[in-house]
């Protein structure tokens, strides 16, 4: 509890007026509750009453040292110490600790053995109070005992003054003191880069370890808000070396810098016109070092810069304080999944079925993945196969001060993309029809008119400044007018009378099926009303759910034959037509039938979700082991637990044997691992006319019956 008693206050502002300085010491005694209940409150008492004698005491021993020294008894264990140095002072700031404390705590220990077998420890917390020009005696002096206090209450910081003062060096020189960084964020679509990270750095020498302890250091001195200005201004002005048109710039902020009134002044907003951007290139990026206190207060300020434009990232998805109820409460635009669940990620089915559910969750509130921290080829390309619309990382590029350029492997990556996820790219958008618009004032009568000049247009959007406030269907209008009285009681009333207000928004990312399954959804009485589609927030057409069924069946269709709904990699029909393809080429290429030994009874112990998460995980085997060691290779799940793999002829042997070892790898910590084995058939296939794909088939079943004999992990290769 910090008070100021006022009994130095006249003396105290006298000394900052006239250009003192002051060294504020906050003591107090460690752990006296523990005393007390050992003690009793009588014997305390009297101990307190020899602490305040020895403090005296010793201060007066001090006198000679200072200009000026002051006592100020807090109440309680609690003592605030001023001290006012001179030119002749011997001791700096840094000195007066271990210069002081340890000489007090010994004297005190000393008198209170009279009286109880007692040794205490003094926490302490000091800091120095300098005058500054425009700032009241009051401010500065209630600024140092908080910080004061608040350093007692921590564990001892050997490194705190040096600390403090390149905090205050980078404030005033922040030019000198640190730089920003640049991290790119690779598109998986386009493959080409959406945009960049600003990460800061401090130049050397630095007193921090790295740029991950100043924060929490800024935040303790009270300092936070203007050392993040500071970080987010040099990364705004050195973003025009690394941005191009259409690239977004990412900037961290923290929750509580987000809510400080002085951030909603618009000086970011006028620091980004003088670098020729507009809050909608910029994403800001929660990144949640701390916990959110009060998710009401912070979603009303994160509206206010969604509707500047700005975009909405969270940061560190799956670690820290990040929680689905982050998720809920603040809509995000970007999910940045952590670290922590990439790394290992093509090792771990726990984290691969962890990510792939984060994509789902994703793809159905209508935001986008961002898989952070990727560091190796394999991680990158599980990522991908699962669904990541962006990747960041070291195997993309590390932070630099420069704009890096794609190495060969990362657009190799790209480029062979196999997504498990089959279906997950057929979105709403190419389902888009016209949504006009009317203001709230615009009459019923008026949206009437409009309806009847414009027979195919049968929803309108009621819109205040770009945000959609409700809907008004053609056939809804129609039966209010309808009613006895229905003209003469609407026609000049405003369209929101009959305006619907819980209408279904959707982003124009949704996939169709999630569309379709949040419009099935909804009350009967709604079943067949438009959807409304959105970006970023922003009305931008709709969809009738004919549209919508229609696209749904076409897609169902399509995933029955061309892919298995379990894995996502192409099925049987795709399969054969990728065989003819290779047969036409006129090249040899390999064939490997991969087959799991006694299945049907693994499935009968273990059950069969169990099952499928070990078909799911012998896919993901087959696609990775396949694309890195021929970029072309084709995998396709012919069902059950057979799969075909399709690649080059020098690889099919080796390729063969890689995936044996992973699948035993890979297997051997999961249960029911005895009781699975692995079976390849391998066939090497040479140009000839009389190949169809029956006859590889009947070819390739036969070896595949041989390989099964072995009833173990097993490769058999023929020509």
């Amino acid at each position: 509890m910090i008070r100021n008693s006022g009994i130095h206050h006249e003396k105290l502002s006298q000394l900052l007026q006239s250009g003192h300085s002051l060294w504020v010491l906050y003591l107090d005694i460690a752990k006296f509750h523990e005393v007390e209940f050992r003690q009793g409150y009588r014997a305390c008492a009297q101990i307190l009453d020899l602490v305040l004698t020895e403090m005296k005491h010793t201060l007066h021993n001090y006198m000679h040292l200072f200009h000026t020294i002051l006592l100020d008894y807090q109440g309680g264990d609690d003592f605030l110490f001023y001290f006012a140095p001179n030119e002749n002072t011997p001791w700096s700031i840094a000195k007066l600790i271990p210069e002081f404390v340890p000489t007090l705590e010994s004297r005190i220990n000393h008198r209170i053995q009279r009286l109880v077998n007692e040794t205490i420890t003094l926490h302490s917390g000091l800091v120095e109070c300098k005058p500054q020009p425009g700032r009241s005696v009051d401010y500065l002096l209630y600024g140092a005992l908080k910080e004061a206090f608040l350093l007692n209450k921590s564990e001892p910081d050997p490194l705190y003054f040096s600390h403090r003062e390149e905090v205050n060096r980078l404030l005033e020189e922040p030019q000198t003191y640190l730089s920003s960084a640049f991290q790119p964020i690779l598109d998986v679509v386009s493959g080409e880069f959406f945009g960049f990270e600003a990460l800061t750095r401090l130049k050397p020498p630095s007193s921090f370890a790295g740029i991950a302890d100043l924060f929490p250091f800024a935040e303790k001195i009270g300092q936070l808000y203007p050392v993040e200005t500071i970080c987010r201004r040099t990364a705004i002005l050195n973003s025009s070396q690394i941005l191009r048109p259409k690239e977004l710039l990412f900037l961290n902020v923290e929750p509580q810098v987000l809510t400080d009134p002085e951030f909603s002044s618009g000086q970011t907003r006028r620091l980004l016109e003088t670098q020729g951007l507009t809050p909608s290139d910029v994403v800001l990026e929660i990144t949640e070092r701390s916990a959110i206190a009060n998710y009401g207060t912070f979603r009303e300020a994160l509206e206010h810069y969604r509707k500047q434009g700005y975009l909405i990232a969270l940061d560190d998805v799956g670690a820290g304080y990040s929680s689905l109820q982050s998720i809920a409460e603040l809509h995000p635009d970007f999910l940045k999944i952590d670290r922590c669940l990439i790394q290992g990620i093509h090792l771990d089915p726990i984290k691969w079925a962890l990510f792939e559910t984060f994509v789902t969750f994703s793809r159905r509130i209508g935001c986008r993945i961002l898989a952070e921290g990727v560091e190796t080829q394999e991680e990158m390309r599980t990522v991908v196969q699962l669904g990541a619309d962006y990747v960041q990382g070291y195997f993309i590029a590390k932070p630099s001060f420069t704009r890096p350029e794609l190495s060969d492997p990362v657009t190799q990556i790209v480029q062979s993309q196999q997504r498990l996820s089959f279906n997950s790219e057929k979105t709403v958008q190419h389902l888009l029809e016209p949504l006009p618009l009317v203001t709230p004032q615009t009459t019923v009568n008026a949206v009437q008119n409009y309806f009847e000049e414009h027979a195919k247009i049968w929803l309108i959007g009621v819109a205040d400044k770009g945000e959609l406030l409700g809907v008004v269907q053609r056939d809804n209008l129609y039966s209010a007018l309808a009613t006895p009285f229905g003209v003469s009681l609407y026609s000049q009333r405003p369209v929101t009378s009959l305006m619907n207000n819980k209408q279904l928004l959707i982003e124009d990312t949704t996939p169709i099926e999630v569309a379709s399954s949040l419009a099935m959804a909804r009350p009967d009485a709604h079943l067949y009303d438009g959807i409304v589609v959105v970006q970023q927030q922003k009305p931008i057409g709709m969809i009738r759910v004919a549209s919508l069924i229609k696209a749904m069946s076409d897609t169902q269709l399509q995933i029955a034959q061309g892919a298995s709904p379990l894995t996502g990699l192409p099925g049987n029909s795709a399969i054969e037509q990728e065989i003819k393809r290779r047969l036409n080429s006129g090249n040899a290429f390999g064939m490997i039938y991969a087959d799991l030994n006694q299945f049907k009874a693994f499935n009968d112990t273990y059950g069969f979700q169990y099952g499928d998460s070990i078909i799911k995980l012998l896919g993901k085997i087959l696609m990775q082991d396949s694309l890195k060691a021929d970029d072309l290779a084709f995998v396709g799940h012919v069902g059950g637990d057979d799969f075909i793999i399709l690649t080059t002829q020098n690889v099919t042997k080796t390729l063969g044997e890689t995936i044996l070892l992973s699948f035993q790898e890979q297997l051997s910590a999961m249960q029911g691992a005895q009781d699975l084995s692995l079976a390849l058939a391998g066939l090497i296939i040479y140009p000839h006319t009389a190949w169809t794909p029956a006859t590889l088939s009947e070819r390739i079943a036969a070896v595949k019956r041989e390989a099964k004999k072995a009833h173990c992990n097993y490769f058999l290769l023929r020509e």
